[in-house]
């Protein structure tokens, strides 16, 4: 399955944060928790629904040197939720990109894409109960998604701390915002960063971002 750029930026920036324990919604392969094993000395556990992405997934974090720090689950995380008493400091989540938006052929793209099985509200309120009084949430949505989200979020008493606005050049608009939750209400903190310069190559601020992570920068 395809390794998004996006979902590299949403797991490099976490603002001056050490999480312990972290929960991976939605994880598909499980480039977020191996990105974050990677940087923290955390434990993290990882629930994808899909078949196929599963799979992948559990190669993923068995070939990975942080496989014992990195628990998966096969389900849904309203069943995963249900049955965890556990509470996360971290929680962090890439959900489905498209609300009522044409669908794909291939129903596990939609699977992946579309809110139909996990929507935001229903995101956001098992975020809510499954967070630590001091935790955070990272949440990685297009703009417009995103101000749902920030409305849904304060009726849970879940509020935005830090955001980053991704655009992929100068001449176009945002692309996705990755939006950091807390149980703490205060003025958020608004970043931007652009993938690529006018010179069609990676920008500084990327770079310094993703050098830990990406081979050839």
């Amino acid at each position: 399955m395809k390794v998004t750029t996006l979902a590299c930026i949403q797991g490099s920036w976490i603002p001056a944060f050490l999480p312990k324990k972290v929960l991976d919604i939605g994880s598909g392969t499980g480039l977020l928790s191996l990105m974050l094993a990677q940087k923290y000395l955390c434990s993290i556990d990882t629930v994808e629904i899909e078949g196929d992405a599963f799979a992948q997934l559990r190669e993923n974090v068995d070939r990975s040197p942080w496989s014992n720090r990195i628990k998966y689950h096969h389900q849904d995380i309203v069943s995963f939720a249900r049955q965890k008493r556990k509470m996360y400091d971290f929680i962090i989540s890439n959900p489905p990109f498209f609300t009522n938006q044409l669908k794909s052929p291939n129903s596990k793209i939609n699977q992946a894409r579309h809110d139909d099985s996990l929507t935001i509200e229903t995101l956001v309120k098992l975020c809510a109960s499954l967070l630590g009084d001091h935790g955070k949430i990272s949440i990685l949505l297009p703009p417009s998604e995103t101000e749902i989200l920030e409305n849904i979020s304060e009726k849970n008493s879940l509020y935005i701390s830090h955001q980053l606005a991704i655009r992929d050049s100068t001449d176009k608009p945002t692309k996705a915002i990755v939006s950091i939750l807390t149980k703490e209400q205060q003025i958020p903190e608004i970043q931007k960063l652009l993938i690529k310069g006018s010179n069609g190559q990676y920008s500084q601020d990327f770079i310094d971002l993703l050098q830990d992570y990406y081979l050839n920068l």
